[in-house]
């Protein structure tokens, strides 16, 4: 079978298609030939295919998704998120809801024109149609997180393509969920497991640990937000925690493992970022390859280089993040310990996904060869080549406002040029964290659980397990977490940054306490401290005529942008607007709370 990230291209071109939200002036997709368009395992390769272009991706220029959680308490952005602080308005879902629905309209034409003879449908064919049943899956959990109950696409809508035929109501959001894990079935049962390909097709295992995010989406969903306006109508959490179990337990029995492989804590984690080929790693079960060769490739390594954590403009990882590891030693941090005033002894000690997450003393921006690594010491003349602290006096979009850069992802090989470090879409560590997390929500937690779970998570990443126990520094959500799901949650936030699931977790377990009135701080950048002092003197002055500092002088960036901190409206924010187009095309929509 051919590669997706050449095919993807070529099939992607026959494409023409419109969003769901203009069906009646839309353009026409490719009409089969003869009635033969999707008759063969060639035409359904072709364009399946297709539709790979439309899972996540690096792009040409920018982060992707390594800057995407600037939409989160993970960054801070100049270019700050408008959903945070409450400045959508009831356009702003327009474009999520057209994407969702241009792809899923894709996707049922495949199903409409699948006219393959049932003599032929090998399991390579019938695994291309179980791709085709993940894909319908992907497009409807997306639509399901950001606007809540919406019309379920089950068919190709274009046959009934009138205002009349177009009535169409929502599902009801716990109904939405049960037919994406009913469509997640169909996928597993036709898909080929990772090995067949090496995890650079959708496969039966990308399938099972999808199917566990949705359950524990929607059961901790509905948990969560019980007993405000984004209720669910029946609350079903423990029926989809239920399902996290069942699915996890299958998933089990696939014989999948941890990437463990490297000489020093902390290499296995990071070699699943800043590797150019994945398919040795299991743990890997969906993965996007780029190759300059083949004309596929990003820039992500090019804007890490230059210390970019956000390509819009200056930027930076939080305290608050970086306050969430622990110590290597599996102990709990106290921030406000004076230690973590040095920048550099912040690091030490720690798990080393931190070091891997977060530039640090000695860690390079690119290649291990030439590049300088960043180095703290108090600034003379004489050791300024030496000299490379973060980028809090530099320019545009490579300047910090937290001192914090990214190293998720920083090709150790990459000197200029193109980059062409892989991306992992799906791991199996989400599938161990979803099962943990519904495990713990269903008072279910036991040894044996742990130990396959949040014991080998750590492990593998160089931090030592010890039972949990309760954290009086922990984020404050607003209510009661049992020590067992506080550090399944720090477990996530450690396991996943920069991965794009900070904003989802935020929003199903009703954490708005944590982006209300507040926009995240940065290191502390004191006079004294080791951070200021690597600075020239002309620097320091461009530093404190830039850089907010709060009253301890930790710094502050958005004290004047945003005085009052993030301005989240609870009863509004935590679902996107249905756009007013379909409100005015579908009479029978209805509009999410308070918009």
């Amino acid at each position: 079978m051919k590669r997706i990230y050449i095919m993807a291209f070529v099939a992607a071109s026959i494409l023409p298609f419109s969003s769901c939200s203009d069906f009646l002036d839309r353009e026409p997709i490719t009409k089969p030939e003869a009635g033969n368009f999707l008759t063969g395992a060639i035409q359904v390769e072709n364009y399946i295919n297709g539709l790979y272009m439309t899972l996540p991706s690096f792009s040409k220029f920018g982060l992707g998704v390594r800057s995407e959680e600037k939409n989160s308490d993970n960054i801070i952005a100049e270019k700050y998120d408008a959903r945070l602080h409450g400045q959508n308005n009831q356009f702003s879902g327009a474009s999520d809801w057209q994407t969702g629905y241009q792809n899923l309209r894709k996707v049922n034409y495949f199903f409409h024109n699948y006219k393959v003879p049932e003599a032929q449908e090998n399991e390579d064919v019938l695994s291309l149609k179980g791709e085709a049943y993940f894909l319908r899956a992907y497009w409807h959990f997306d639509l399901l997180k950001k606007f809540g109950s919406i019309p379920v696409m089950d068919a190709f809508w274009d046959e009934n393509a009138t205002i009349a035929g177009l009535q169409i109501p929502a599902k009801t959001r716990n109904e939405v969920a049960r037919f994406i894990l009913s469509d997640l079935v169909e996928a597993k049962n036709l898909l080929h497991s990772r090995g067949k390909y090496s995890g650079i097709r959708i496969n039966k295992e990308a399938a099972m640990v999808l199917a566990m995010n949705v359950a524990l989406y929607e059961g901790t969903w509905e948990k969560y937000h019980s007993s405000d306006d984004f209720a669910s109508s029946t609350n079903e959490s423990n029926y989809f925690l239920g399902e996290v179990i069942n699915w996890g337990n299958e998933l089990f029995g696939c014989g999948i493992d941890l990437y463990k492989t490297g000489q020093n804590p902390g290499d296995a984690f990071a070699a699943l970022f800043n590797s150019k080929d994945l398919s040795g790693m299991g743990e890997v079960l969906l993965w996007r390859k780029y190759s300059s060769d083949e004309g596929v490739f990003h820039d992500v390594n090019g804007n890490l280089k230059a210390g970019v954590v956000d390509s819009e403009g200056a930027a930076g990882i939080t305290q608050s993040l970086v306050d969430n590891y622990l110590n290597a030693d599996g102990t709990f941090i106290d921030p406000t310990n004076e230690k973590f005033k040095d920048f550099k002894e912040t690091f030490e000690g720690r798990d080393p996904r931190l070091i891997q997450t977060v530039m640090n003393e000695g860690a390079k921006f690119a290649s291990a060869t030439t590049a300088t690594p960043m180095h703290l010491e108090e600034y003379t003349d004489e050791k300024k080549n030496t000299i490379s602290p973060p980028k809090l006096a530099g320019d545009g979009n490579t300047r910090s406002l937290t001192g914090y850069h990214i190293r998720l992802g920083i090709d150790t090989t990459f000197v200029s040029g193109n980059g062409e470090t892989a991306l992992p879409i799906i791991r199996y560590a989400e599938g161990l964290l979803a099962y943990a997390e519904a495990a713990a929500e269903l008072e279910m937690w036991s040894d044996d659980i742990a130990n396959k779970t949040l014991k080998a998570l750590r492990e593998r990443a160089g931090v030592k397990y010890l039972a949990p126990a309760k954290d009086a520094n922990f984020t404050d959500f607003g209510y009661t977490l049992t020590p067992v799901l506080q550090e399944i949650r720090r477990e996530r936030r450690s396991e996943l940054a920069l991965q794009g699931f900070r904003l989802d977790d935020l929003m199903r377990w009703k954490a708005d306490k944590l982006i209300v009135g507040k926009c995240g701080k940065g290191a502390y950048v004191g006079d004294e401290s080791i951070l200021f002092k690597s600075y020239s003197p002309d620097n320091q002055k461009r530093i404190r005529e830039r850089l907010t500092l709060d009253d301890n002088k930790w710094a502050d960036p958005m004290a004047g942008t945003l005085p009052s901190g993030y301005q989240f409206h609870a009863d509004r924010d935590y679902l996107l607007p249905i756009p007013p187009s379909e409100l005015e095309l579908n009479k029978k929509l209805r509009q999410n709370p308070k918009w």
